[in-house]
């Protein structure tokens, strides 16, 4: 176990994270009031509160967190001796967490680690449930798309009687994946995505790359869904920047940072195929709209994915599909059925699938909703016209 005595002489350091690069949290920052929200104030936290306990928290029970952390990423034991330096950069506030990496320099290289804090009595259970669930997920599916989560624990941070829990867990931190949200491009007529890339400043996304963005995210969803209950990961929005992406010189890559909940998409779950069937249909259809959903910018006015988001997603569904099918995980016949299936529906078909639907958008966000009553009779035409041309490779 590592040493508590140890750790006394590791040096920590903390910083804000920022598109132009990581700022000190002097003094003057630390003392500030920590802010709950972007415009309310915890009613005693400062921010270097929040620092401390993130710092308290990793060094918990002697190491444990970082212990466990380390050797899950290192494949080794890793000796306290081996920490150089360890760096808690603050990097976003959510309505439920509160977001930290951590950066490890180590003997065997630098590590960035994700500590998820959560402050309210609803963030703590979501927070709780989350951990579980990616744990789960995790154990069931050998898939790199979701961040493997190492400790959950509490930390009592301020001073006095003033002083409140917080909640938090350890899991991995995708180094080099960014947010990507829709965004004007007056080199085009429609919105093109701009991925938020702190390491080589903000850019839109080729064509390629935009394409990627979205085939991939919805091939990660179908994998985690679930044949036998349909069980799939929900809810889920672009908005959120719940996908995040890393782009090289030839590769698109996406990965999923949170998973709020994993369930069936009927109450009862499905107990025969004829129902897994509906409800894979379902899945698909409804996949095809949410795909489409984000708002300017990521905070600003509703926002509709231009048509190629229709072949991309399509494509990725069918990819997934196809992988599960190879490892017997497809529990609904062949693939191809399916496909089949579809491609004898007509657009007035699709439509009908589309109505039952259309209550819980409009329950869920007002703004989606009404994009997609404007949009959904080209939808339903494009996606009728990219079932009938694509054929599983």
């Amino acid at each position: 176990m590592i040493q508590s005595n140890a750790l006394k002489n590791v040096n920590v350091s903390f910083f804000f994270s920022s598109p132009n690069g990581d700022i000190p949290a002097g003094q003057n920052e630390m003392s500030r009031p920590f802010l709950v929200a972007p415009s309310e104030s915890h009613p005693f936290l400062t921010l270097g509160d929040y620092f401390k306990a993130i710092r308290e928290f990793v060094f918990k029970d002697g190491g444990v967190p970082l212990l466990l952390a380390l050797k899950a990423r290192t494949g080794k034991d890793v000796d306290v001796g081996s920490i150089n330096k360890i760096r808690i950069l603050s990097e976003a506030h959510g309505p439920f967490y509160h977001l930290a990496s951590v950066e490890i320099v180590t003997g065997y290289g630098t590590i960035k680690l994700c500590v998820s804090t959560a402050l309210t009595d609803n963030g703590k259970a979501c927070l709780e449930n989350e951990f579980n669930i990616l744990g789960r997920l995790n154990r069931a599916h050998v898939l790199p798309y979701l961040p493997q989560t190492y400790f959950r624990g509490k930390v009592e941070c301020g001073s006095g009687k003033m002083r409140q829990t917080l909640s938090m867990f350890l899991g991995d931190w995708f180094e080099n994946y960014y947010e990507w949200h829709l965004s004007e491009d007056k080199g085009k007529k429609v919105a093109g995505i701009r991925i938020w890339d702190t390491g080589r400043g903000n850019r839109f996304a080729s064509d390629k790359e935009c394409f990627e963005i979205f085939k991939q995210s919805s091939k990660i969803l179908t994998l985690y869904y679930d044949t036998r209950d349909s069980s799939r990961i929900y809810p889920w929005h672009h908005a959120a920047g719940d996908f995040i992406v890393k782009t090289d010189a030839d590769t698109v890559d996406i990965r999923l940072t949170t998973v709020r909940h994993y369930g069936p998409i009927m109450e009862p779950p499905p107990d025969n195929r004829a129902a897994g069937i509906s409800a894979i249909v379902h899945f698909f259809l409804d996949l095809t709209v949410r795909m489409r959903l984000d708002r300017m910018n990521g905070v600003e006015e509703a926002a509709w994915v231009d048509d190629y988001s229709v072949n991309a997603v399509t494509e990725g569904f069918f990819e997934g599909l196809t992988i599960m099918e190879s490892k017997g995980k497809y529990q609904l016949g062949a693939v191809n059925d399916l496909l089949d299936l579809l491609k004898s529906l007509d657009p007035e078909e699709i439509s009908m699938f589309y109505q039952p639907m259309l209550g819980l958008y409009r329950q869920e966000d007002r703004e989606d909703y009404s994009l997609i009553r404007l949009h959904l009779d080209k939808h339903v035409e494009t996606l009728h016209r990219v079932v009938q041309e694509i054929e599983i490779k």
